[in-house]
């Protein structure tokens, strides 16, 4: 009898031991961050994308979904207000939208979608009575309140969906970033201070900050109520060039400074050393607020990855902060470089979570191949044992190798699949054996040698001729997969066909895109050149130009993206082409024409 027991405590000690191996080899956070402001991501999403989105994410053991909302800020972001979080206050409400095709924010140029080209518009199911193209609650809301109404309530309807599938949810903002709306409420200087010329940066211990605060803190947890964390951000670009010697001419703040100042030893500058101590406050300042709330909302500590952004300043915060504040930083270099090896020292000390990239936002036309990429920064992620790993992304067709990668390793901290292994088990399940076998090889070298890094379609910025440009090698390279995977095409059926098919037109569109880039540059320099007074030009050149342009291959291009498309994403990169390099193609073609009359 006795041996049976000691069988049956040896079976359950070896089951326990089974379980608490098979528990420390997943993070306790795996996440995603789907990033709002360009059409190609959740900016342009519905209900039924999102509902989509998420059951994706429930396959791949996603526990956490987290959002940033922006507000304002300096630089290009001036005016740039999302409506996820309503910061109405003294009666004042913001203007606020997510982006449609009719806006003009990050260097889109209002269409409408009856005026996209060669058919394209066919590809678009508007909501009845809408022009443009994006989320039916920005096409269909006339008012700042339709706005804030209709979005707050597709994002509700987002964390229902979210807490369905066992994932919890933040709702975030960047903290001390006010809609342009309140700059006129400064009062004799006496609750902001001006570091620069175009960035107002509110003074945490002013009445009037502290109000405009809580205000977007309360909306949260009203819109929000089952919300499970308030994720802060520090703003990416509104610190640079602080004025200190101003900043410390109020009392209050001038006293909070010179008592916390010593937390930040590791500030490049003092201007770091001031963005510590004022973030230091709104962290306070929050943390104290949801207490007199009651609310049960955790925080995170969010912020870009840059040298002169939150690394610098995390091991002070980490100094100053209550422990149950969660830390988290975007990977630098738009996720290039891995997290900063100091996260394991903090994590020491509270739960840090590392934030790699799926994408950068730099080549949001172009495909991005990061497996391996991903496979190291969440083992190292696993090496300095943080809590959790969360993958920022827009798109969501293109850069789901890597995204199935990040998710795996998430899941499995100890696995060791390679590179190819994992392109080979990817491509055969969407392709077949035959196109793995053949493919695999191929985007393992790109993707390990990052060939493709060169191209560039960076979304926040306004379209060049330059953008789709490729060198020599990136032409082969594209010309040697298309060339592969027509071969297995020939003798591959069904949705492995089609899937096949959307790989080579993905392809195919990026060498016709830098065909019709190249086909527009000397039209643009001329133009540019000739605006600006650099020189004057004949009419042989004015000729030339325009022969050179209207010889791309601007229709095939388009057409070849239409046989990619795949999801809404895919939707919002059409859209943009319609609105950035045709547009511009346009202009042009007419600004030559005029000159050859």
């Amino acid at each position: 009898m006795s041996k049976i027991i000691v069988g049956f405590v040896f079976s359950l000690i070896c089951s326990i031991a089974a379980l608490h191996a098979q528990v420390t080899d997943t993070f306790n956070i795996r996440g995603v961050l789907p990033w709002h402001n360009f059409l190609s991501g959740p900016t342009s999403w519905n209900v039924e994308d999102y509902r989509i989105y998420l059951d994706e994410c429930q396959q791949q053991h996603i526990n956490f979904i987290g959002f940033h909302n922006y507000t304002g800020g300096g630089e290009r972001y001036a005016t740039y207000v999302e409506p996820m979080i309503k910061i109405e206050y003294k009666h004042i409400l913001p203007q606020a939208y997510l982006d449609n095709s009719l806006s003009a924010r990050w260097g889109y140029l209002p269409m409408k979608v009856k005026d996209y080209v060669f058919g394209t518009d066919a590809q678009f199911k508007l909501p009845a009575g809408a022009e443009a193209f994006g989320s039916d609650v920005s096409v269909t809301s006339k008012t700042p309140q339709e706005h804030y109404e209709k979005t707050q309530s597709l994002m509700r309807e987002v964390l229902k969906m979210a807490h369905e599938r066992g994932m919890k949810m933040a709702m975030g903002f960047e903290f001390g970033v006010l809609p342009p709306e309140y700059f006129s409420l400064n009062v004799a200087e006496d609750c902001f201070y001006w570091p620069g010329e175009a960035n107002m940066i509110p003074n945490p211990k002013s009445q009037l900050a502290i109000g405009i605060h809580c205000a977007a803190i309360d909306n949260i947890l009203e819109a929000y109520p089952d919300i499970d964390y308030i994720w802060m951000w520090l703003n990416e670009h509104s610190f640079m060039g602080v004025n200190l010697e101003k900043a410390l001419q109020d009392s209050a703040f001038s006293k909070v400074y010179k008592e916390n100042q010593h937390y930040f030893v590791e500030a490049a500058d003092e201007s770091a050393r001031f963005v510590g101590v004022w973030a230091l406050e709104y962290m306070r300042l929050t943390a104290e607020y949801l207490k007199s709330k009651g609310s049960s909302a955790k925080i995170i500590l969010g912020g870009w990855g840059g040298g002169h952004q939150l690394p610098s300043l995390l091991k002070g915060l980490d100094r100053a902060l209550p422990k149950d504040i969660i830390f988290s930083c975007l990977n630098p270099d738009l996720g290039k470089s891995p997290q900063p090896d100091f996260l394991a020292d903090i994590a020491k000390n509270r739960k840090v979570w590392a934030v790699p990239w799926l994408e950068g936002d730099h080549q949001l036309w172009h495909f991005q191949p990061r497996v391996k990429m991903m496979s190291e920064h969440v083992k190292l992620a696993a090496e300095q044992h943080l809590d959790g790993v969360v993958a920022i992304h827009w798109r969501t067709n293109e850069p789901r190798f890597n995204f199935k990668t990040f998710s795996y390793f998430a899941s499995n901290k100890s696995a060791n699949k390679t590179v190819e292994q994992l392109y080979t088990e990817y491509l055969a399940e969407e392709m077949g054996q035959d196109a793995a076998e053949a493919l695999a090889p191929i985007l393992t070298r790109m993707d390990i040698e990052q060939t493709q890094w060169s191209a560039a379609s960076p979304e926040f910025y306004a379209y060049t001729p330059q953008w789709g440009l490729l060198d020599k090698p990136n032409v082969e390279l594209r010309q040697n997969l298309i060339e592969t995977a027509e071969r297995i095409l020939k003798k591959t059926e069904g949705v492995q066909r089609d899937a096949l098919r959307r790989f080579i037109a993905m392809f195919r569109f990026e060498l016709l895109l830098g065909e019709v880039d190249k086909a527009m540059m000397p039209a643009f320099s001329l133009r540019k050149n000739e605006m600006t007074g650099k020189e004057t030009y004949s009419v042989r050149q004015y000729k030339e130009a325009y022969q050179t342009l209207i010889s791309a291959p601007v229709k095939e291009m388009f057409e070849t993206y239409v046989e990619r498309i795949n999801s809404r994403g895919e939707l919002g990169v059409l859209s943009s082409l319609n609105q950035r390099l045709w547009r511009e193609y346009d202009e042009l073609k007419s600004y030559l024409e005029m000159k050859l009359k």
